[in-house]
């Protein structure tokens, strides 16, 4: 079995080859030595034994030293093989990395990227690396062509090296999972990008008006470009909850954009109160990470006012996101629905009716009021209903579901596309539903 003295030697005789991109290559041997270190050694032990060999008249051995000397670049070797008058030729650039991956250059780019880095807010960070197509060719080529597979991958070094120096200067630690920004690097070029990466906001918003659609509604007839109908705006609506929370928050964060997740969303003319919805606000390559929320809060609440509410807003995570969305198609919501009917309704129907609806199972066909969605049947449970007549004709009930229900077509049964409904079990006509979400359960 060949010794990794001969074959780090073998690997010098073709290539030039600079600490790092040698001991890159036995990285996975002996833990806890860092490439440059495992690269120099190598070299310094050849030329050791270079050197025993000279002192027992083995001149053969100068060709090693002059080996290690030109092609491996190790300052110790060229000092000691000028010393014994060896012909030094020209010193290589490393046939890998082109000369890039040295100290200084690790350093200059560290620097660099602390200095902009100091416009960010953040509590750790991760370092990623670009290389060129030629540069990984020719790793990969020399670890094919030498049998390697105890090594690792060029970016490895780059980012380790360059992580430490940042860790350093600044106190904070490298995070892989979830970091609060990402730099990417390309040492071949000199340049860098920084990623800061979102923030979360999670908390309740309540709709304390109807006709403010959830997210921004473009005029039908003109497609945003403006026309007579929209009065030249380009919107159905002039406001939306998403901006009427995300737009303040912008500003707080320093953010360039924002995307507003919520747990379902309600008709344009429903509103919300009781608890409000669950809302989660990400806010994207934020400068500002660390804001008082409360300060938040009362921003939104201000900007907003007579319109949306928002509460209890707090940090959250993009699990958090997947999480509130998969829970949303299943979790309770709770209405209340003030109806008025074509005729007078009956007390005991009345009576009925909430008995009858109560842990009810409702089959709903997409209600023809929906254009965007596939015709199919859904199936959701209708959990109870309680009602009080407010006049003759006035019903105002109180409607508990499972999410997804098509609660306006539970009331007036949408020409029999959803069933059992309200209105055929009462045998009146609605001619007037007022709805608000009052409860919407995590």
């Amino acid at each position: 079995m060949e010794g990794i003295l001969d074959l780090a030697y073998r690997m010098l005789q073709k290539y030039a080859l600079c600490d790092y991109c040698l001991g890159r290559q036995f990285a996975r041997l002996l833990s806890g030595v860092g490439n440059k270190a495992r690269g120099e050694n190598l070299k310094v032990v050849l030329a050791m034994e270079a050197n025993l060999k000279l002192l027992m008249n083995n001149m053969d051995a100068a060709n090693i030293l002059k080996t290690v000397a030109e092609n491996g670049m190790n300052r110790y070797v060229i000092k000691f093989a000028k010393l014994l008058n060896y012909q030094i030729n020209e010193i290589k650039t490393c046939y890998i990395c082109e000369g890039k991956l040295t100290d200084e250059n690790f350093r200059r780019m560290a620097e660099k990227i602390v200095e902009e880095l100091k416009e960010y807010e953040f509590s750790n960070f991760l370092i990623g690396a670009t290389i060129p197509a030629h540069i990984k060719e020719k790793d990969d080529q020399i670890k094919a062509e030498f049998a390697l597979t105890f090594g690792e991958e060029i970016k490895s070094d780059i980012t380790r090296e360059i992580g430490k120096i940042i860790e350093g200067i600044m106190k904070k630690p490298v995070e892989f999972a979830t970091p609060d920004v990402t730099i990417i690097v390309d040492i071949f070029s000199g340049t860098f990008t920084i990623k800061s990466n979102p923030v979360f906001i999670k908390g309740y918003y309540k709709k304390l008006q109807p006709n403010i659609p959830q997210a921004p509604w473009i005029c039908r007839k003109c497609r945003g470009k403006g026309c007579d109908a929209c009065g030249h705006t380009g919107r159905e609506y002039s406001d939306s909850i998403s901006e009427l929370i995300g737009n303040p928050a912008l500003g707080f964060f320093e953010a360039l954009d924002y995307k507003f997740h919520a747990a379902g969303r309600e008709d344009v003319d429903v509103t919300v109160l009781g608890n409000g919805r669950p809302f989660i606000l990400e806010l994207k390559s934020p400068r500002k990470r660390f804001v008082q929320l409360n300060q938040l809060q009362d921003a939104i609440n201000e900007c907003a006012k007579g319109k949306v509410e928002v509460l209890s807003l707090s940090y959250a995570t993009k699990k958090d996101v997947r999480d509130m969305k998969a829970k949303s198609a299943i979790t309770s919501k709770t209405y209340i629905a003030l109806v008025e009917f074509e005729s007078s309704v009956d007390e005991e129907r009345l009576k009925e009716l909430c008995e009858k609806f109560r842990n009810l199972l409702i089959h709903q066909r997409t209600p023809s009021r929906i254009f965007r969605r596939g015709e199919k049947v859904r199936k959701k449970y209708l959990y109870f209903i309680e009602a009080e007549k407010k006049g003759d004709k006035l019903v105002e009930f109180k409607i508990k579901a499972q999410g997804g229900l098509y609660i306006k077509e539970v009331i007036n049964g949408d020409g029999g596309r959803t069933v059992p409904n309200i209105a055929d079990t009462l045998g009146t006509t609605p001619i007037n539903i007022t709805l608000s979400v009052l409860e919407v359960e995590e």
